[in-house]
């Protein structure tokens, strides 16, 4: 079990369910370190929905998955487990750009993580859902962006597409892409709940999306959550974990927060 994510961890700028109200190859099954990696940022497919994740605590990355303006990301953003207490402060910079957010920013209403991670703090759990009110335009991040699919219970042999703005890559200035397959942890390691895939992308792309039919659906199966250790996850920045969507993870979740 982890209590502290090590490679996912929100790119800082100082060093039941649980809420919070208010206020470079091709990838192929079961390889660590294996994956093709490529910036998309201005690239006009890109979905708009994926976007940089601020709060007081440092940076993230998250994406919308829900018509009633949610977006989902790491639950380590969302709540420390190190210190017991939440981040706070979250604001959604969807397709953000090199300091430019083109659709405005979307701040926080409410957060939602699982009590499990609360708890125990393990991988599968590392979930955390927020609601975003409007921009300074008055509009909901929908009306920009529309919303990315949601998929549960695949297996965890996945082509996936892996997004988000890490550090050491572009200084978390642009969005940055993993294409891979993903593969089960050891049943020491979390084993089905726990999906690794190829990346090389670290700090801050924390809650970053994994993607099935990337494009053609845009389904997001997992997040990312990030390194246990070689023998669980395979080298660090080469390789990274996340939770697998499931009906006992996203599901609930997802139910008690209305998406």
């Amino acid at each position: 079990m982890i209590t502290k994510p090590i490679l996912g961890q929100p790119l800082f700028r100082a060093s039941v369910v649980a809420v919070c109200m208010g206020l470079s190859a091709q990838a192929y099954a079961g390889t660590p370190d294996v994956y093709t990696q490529y910036q998309e940022t201005g690239n006009p497919n890109t979905p708009r929905a994926i976007g940089k994740l601020f709060s007081n605590s440092g940076t993230c990355s998250a994406s919308v998955i829900s018509g009633n303006n949610i977006i989902v990301t790491a639950a380590h953003c969302c709540y420390n487990r190190g210190t017991g207490a939440w981040a706070y402060g979250w604001s959604f910079a969807p397709a953000y750009n090199n300091g430019s957010a083109p659709y405005g920013m979307f701040p926080w209403v409410q957060a939602r993580v699982p009590a499990s991670w609360i708890n125990n703090g393990d991988t599968a759990s590392d979930i955390c859902l927020i609601q975003l009110g409007n921009n300074t335009a008055g509009r909901p991040v929908t009306y920009y962006t529309g919303w990315l699919g949601r998929s549960w219970d695949w297996g965890t042999t996945q082509s996936h597409h892996s997004l988000g703005y890490p550090g050491n890559i572009g200084s978390g200035q642009t969005l940055q892409l993993c294409a891979s397959e993903s593969f089960g942890a050891s049943a020491a390691c979390g084993g089905a709940a726990v999906l690794n895939t190829g990346c090389n992308m670290t700090y801050g792309s924390s809650g970053g999306p994994w993607i099935r039919q990337y494009r053609n659906g845009n389904y997001v199966n997992s997040v990312v959550h990030g390194y246990q250790s070689a023998a669980c996850t395979g080298t660090f920045g080469q390789t990274y974990n996340g939770p697998r969507f499931t009906s006992s993870n996203i599901v609930p979740l997802c139910t008690a927060q209305g998406c």
